[in-house]
């Protein structure tokens, strides 16, 4: 039984690990998709800037989870994506990290 909770602690905490694997991959120039989980800094038609400085771009395709949702500021989303052949990063798919939400502008609730 210790062995099943430690095997199922092990994968638990080696998924957790998994989007900051994935954030490395940003500067991969192949057209694979990509996740990476960020807090957003701006978000303007097609536009979504993250707070570390990067600015990715939207398609008339993009998916936003839930629905009807509008990125804000400190708002935490994994994103989905892939490099254009330019080199900008594309957004297919933007999440709403479910409790990753700022409460005001210093990130104190």
């Amino acid at each position: 039984m210790k062995r099943r909770s430690l095997a199922f602690a092990l994968i638990t905490a080696l998924s957790l690990l998994a989007p900051i694997g994935a954030q490395a991959d940003w500067n991969d120039r192949g057209g694979h998709e990509h996740v990476l989980v960020a807090r957003v800094a701006a978000f303007w038609p097609y536009h979504l800037r993250l707070r570390d400085g990067r600015v990715l771009e939207l398609h008339r395709g993009t998916i936003i989870n839930p629905t009807g949702l509008t990125p804000r500021w400190g708002m935490l989303v994994r994103i989905w994506g892939h490099r254009d052949d330019d080199g900008s990063f594309v957004a297919d798919r933007i999440d709403l990290v479910r409790g990753g939400e700022r409460g005001d502008a210093d990130g104190r609730r």
